[in-house]
Formats: structure tokens, sequence, C-alpha cells
């Protein structure tokens, strides 16, 4: 049936799209896709974590450039497999809320916003655990860095694995 939503844009949108846009993986970054996987994301939420969303959202927008540009629109359109789930993560947030209207703005941005949330948490929990011990990305490429600058003799096997492996992942 393909659910379709469009409301005037906002700075909070703009700015939401703009900083999912620059971590994405996927390579469709439209905003019907966007939306569809920020519902995807939304669909198990439960009230507490509605109630924080809209917290941090409120937040969020207090921190935004003033001089912000912004579409005058937005719209977006659902895959027809997740028509069902949008109508459940409306609900859930209206109750959650305890809101007798979900504005479509409102229910764009934090879907976005926990998008973005989600993304961060993504991008930062980059590779497989290892004995119990996780690397964050940044974390892997400050080692990474701390190794070469150090180029001490004792590291050079490492060097060479690690070269390897980048050497592998660009084939």
């Amino acid at each position: 049936m393909m659910l379709k939503r469009s409301c005037k844009g906002s700075p909070c949108l703009a700015e939401l799209e703009r900083l999912i846009d620059e971590i994405d993986p996927h390579q469709d970054l439209s905003r019907p896709g966007k939306f569809n996987r920020a519902i995807e994301k939304a669909y198990e939420l439960e009230d507490e974590d509605w109630v924080n969303l809209a917290k941090e959202l409120k937040k969020f927008r207090n921190t935004l450039p003033i001089d912000i540009s912004y579409p005058t629109a937005f719209q977006v359109k659902t895959e027809d497999d997740l028509d069902n789930k949008l109508v459940v993560v409306e609900q859930n947030l209206k109750d959650s809320l305890s809101l007798t209207v979900l504005q479509t703005r409102f229910e764009m941005e934090i879907l976005w916003f926990n998008y973005l949330k989600c993304l961060k948490v993504d991008v930062l929990n980059v590779g497989e655990t290892v004995d119990e011990i996780d690397l964050t990305g940044p974390e892997m490429v400050a080692r990474l860095v701390q190794i070469l600058l150090l180029n001490r003799e004792a590291d050079k096997p490492t060097i060479e694995k690690v070269k390897e492996a980048l050497l592998d992942w660009n084939e």
C-alpha cells in the first residue's frame, strides 16, 4: 500500500539529514531510504526509549546553528513491507509520549534522530570482539597510528599483518 508522509522542512531535519549522510554506509541515501531504515530501527523501542529520545531530541534542537538552511518540504514513503511496522511505531510513539495527535515533522525528526544514534553506535563498534575486549573504530586507528609512529623492530610482524589485511580488503 505504501504510506506517504510529507511535512514542512525544519533546521532539525536538515541537520539530521546532513549528519546521517556523513556516516550512513548504505548506498540509498534518499529520504525514503533513510526513513525506511529509521522505521526498522525504531520498531523494537520501548516506552522509556521514546521518552528519552524526545528529551535528547529537544536538547539537540537547542544546539542547532541559527543560520542553517533547510528545504521547504520533506516527503517520504514507506516500502510496502514496512507499512504495518510504521503503524505500530506511530502508535507506540503516541502512547509512550501521551500524544493524541502525532505531527509528521516531529515523527520524522524523532525517527531520524534515533536512526542517527543507531548509526553512531554501529560506526563506533567496528570489527569483532576478541577475548571479551572490544575496540571501537577510533581506538583501532589510534593503536595503528601508535604502532606506525613508534616504528619498533618488534612491531614489524604486526605492521606486515595489517598491511596484508589492508591489501586483501582493497582487492
